[in-house]
């Protein structure tokens, strides 16, 4: 069923189902406590049996495709999924148990539960419990896109500020090893990962032949603005990044474009200590901030067309990149860095990868002009569910 309706629209039929089913149980319940019986045990064995045909079209298959088929046992969403499978499993077992030993004489004395009552209302309270966890996995899968979007971006800042101490200390001891061009490499690098392709210098500084960018493209500029336009709690601090990362950028400037090592040593002295106080005092503290008072709805943006090839990484249920702006022609390489299973499959069916387990990687080069949406067979959808992400050729 899922795979002819989606596995957001699937979940929602099985959702809705799921909320009448409970509310008719409690019906039940009320027919038990006022002396109809006969209703009761009508509308308990017609729920029950009801919730049998759900299990079979939707749950079981929207679990196996899940974490059976994408190996997944780790993440939110997982573990949610196979506590409600177990605690479901036990509560239609104990369901079907009440209906026949209301029904039938089919269970022998000696298996009859003598506490009759008492077990009806634990099935009930079980299976309440049960929907509400359905409600948990239905948010965390179709509810929350624009924040998981907003998370990605701001793990992007965190590990920009990384990079900037990295990049900074390379481009430093390139320099007092008399390696010019290594030091050349490396403050590209840092330009690249503080303006951001959308920046006046970025690009191949180094005349090398290729333009290297650690980040995302995006570049610590904009998400400094992203993450503090809206807090005047954060302007100081941010102000203070700001002009941290300015600094940098100017020395990383003249440092690529030095003639000598002499003319590259002045501003590679203070390159480091600059790139620490940013990081440490800028980046981890506003990451913090941001965390610590929810990450807000961050729309995703792309940034401006690249030239190069460009790697999108599948680690932690994302592809990160998940919004990306290519020129024509450019090869886009995907690499799983996590155990569970993945796959890139466009919506249109232009391009699948088949399942791709650790370490597996799978390139598209994109000859065409246009917007190409993605997702993960066992863990999205199409239309940008859950897993998914967006190549926009220009």
């Amino acid at each position: 069923m899922q795979a002819l309706l989606g596995t957001e629209t699937s979940a929602s039929i099985n959702l809705v189902a799921q909320l009448i089913i409970i509310i008719g149980l409690w019906v039940g319940f009320y027919f038990a406590r006022t002396g109809q019986i006969p209703k009761h045990r009508n509308t308990q064995t017609i729920l029950v049996l009801a919730n049998l045909l759900f299990i079979a079209l939707f749950m079981a298959t929207s679990f196996y495709n899940y974490v059976v088929s994408g190996a997944t046992t780790t993440g939110t969403v997982a573990t949610l999924m196979m506590v409600h499978g177990f605690l479901g499993l036990v509560a239609q077992l104990s369901g079907i148990y009440l209906i026949l030993r209301m029904r039938t004489q089919f269970i022998p004395q000696r298996f009859r539960v003598r506490n009759f009552k008492l077990m009806m209302r634990a099935t009930l309270g079980l299976w309440t419990v049960i929907v509400l966890l359905g409600l948990g996995i239905y948010y965390e899968r179709f509810l929350t896109p624009s924040s998981a979007v907003a998370e990605v971006q701001l793990d992007q800042f965190k590990r920009a500020g990384q990079d900037l101490v990295i990049h900074a200390s390379e481009t430093q001891e390139a320099l007092q090893r008399g390696n010019l061009q290594t030091a050349q490499r490396h403050s590209e690098h840092l330009v690249n990962l503080i303006e951001g392709n959308r920046g006046g210098n970025y690009g191949d500084l180094d005349r090398h032949g290729t333009v290297e960018d650690p980040g995302d493209g995006t570049g610590l500029f904009i998400y400094l603005k992203r993450f503090t336009s809206g807090s005047k709690q954060l302007q100081p601090r941010a102000k203070q990044l700001e002009e941290s990362l300015k600094q940098i950028n100017r020395d990383a400037l003249a440092i690529a474009a030095a003639k000598d090592l002499a003319a590259a040593s002045a501003p590679a002295q203070r390159i480091v200590e600059l790139a620490l106080d940013a990081n440490n005092e800028g980046v981890v503290p506003i990451e913090k901030s941001v965390r610590d008072t929810g990450v807000p709805s961050v729309a995703a943006q792309a940034p401006s067309a690249v030239s190069g090839d460009i790697t999108i990484t599948i680690e932690r249920f994302r592809n990160t990149p998940m919004l990306v702006r290519l020129s024509k022609g450019t090869t886009v390489m995907w690499v799983n860095k996590e155990s569970p299973r993945h796959t890139v499959t466009s919506d249109d069916g232009i391009f699948h990868s088949g399942s791709m387990v650790k370490e597996d990687t799978f390139s598209f080069t994109f000859n065409q002009v246009g917007t190409f949406k993605y997702y993960c067979r066992f863990h999205g959808d199409k239309g940008g569910v859950d897993m998914a992400g967006t190549v926009i050729v220009e």
